[in-house]
Order: C-alpha cells, then structure tokens, then sequence
C-alpha cells in the first residue's frame, strides 16, 4: 500500500480550510492501518497528533506506537 503523506494531509487542509486534518486509512482485507496527522501552525501539529494517537488507541494500535510527536515539532525529527 502507498503512504499517506503529510504533503496529502495539507492539500486537504488547504482545500477544505480546516487547520488540522487526521488521515485513517484502513484495508479490510489485510488489516493494514495508516494515520497521518497535519496542522497549519505547529500548536495545531501538536493538537491533530494527540487526536491521531487517541484513535490508533481506539483502533487497538499498541501502546508505543500511540505516542507519535509531529517531525516539525519534535526535536530529534521522529514522527
């Protein structure tokens, strides 16, 4: 399957006007999850990560890989 990129996550938010969008992609079949979180300015970041973590709770992800942080936010630059 290909990548939801954060460059997708941004044309949504600039078509829409919605400063933070979260991305679920989902294959019935194979049971493959993708999330993928934007925001205009980086409080935005912050705040559609914390969304994006909370469904992958939801969704049954485990735990460490429900505390993603932002690249442009986060200071080593791991989403």
């Amino acid at each position: 399957m290909k990548e939801i990129t954060i460059k997708m996550a941004k044309k949504i938010s600039r078509e829409t006007e919605y400063p933070e969008i979260i991305i679920v992609g989902y294959d019935p079949v194979s049971g493959q999850q993708h999330v993928t979180t934007y925001g205009e300015t980086k409080a935005q970041c912050l705040d559609a990560a914390k969304a994006g973590n909370f469904i992958k709770k939801a969704c049954g992800w485990p735990d460490e890989l429900c505390h993603a942080k932002p690249s442009r936010t986060n200071l080593e630059g791991k989403a």
